[in-house]
C-alpha cells in the first residue's frame, strides 16, 4: 500500500512538471513567432494600430481648425 501511494504522488508531480514545461515551451515559441511576423514600413516591430488615410486627414483637419 505504501508503494502505491508514492507512485501516485510521483506520477502527479511528473504530469505537473511535463505540463509546466509544455506550457513554457509554447509561450516561448509563440512569442518569437509573433515578433518575427510583424514588421512595419518604418522599421519598428509591433502591430499596426493606426493608418493615416485621406478620411482621417480630413477629420483631424476639422478638429484643429
Amino acid at each position: 500500500m505504501e508503494k502505491e501511494k508514492g507512485s501516485n504522488r510521483r506520477s502527479f508531480l511528473r504530469g505537473a512538471l511535463v505540463a509546466a514545461g509544455a506550457t513554457s515551451a509554447t509561450i516561448m515559441t509563440a512569442g518569437s513567432a509573433v515578433g518575427k511576423a510583424v514588421k512595419t514600413a518604418s522599421g519598428s516591430t509591433g502591430p499596426v494600430l493606426y493608418r493615416r488615410t485621406k478620411e482621417a486627414e480630413r477629420y483631424y483637419k476639422t478638429l484643429y481648425t
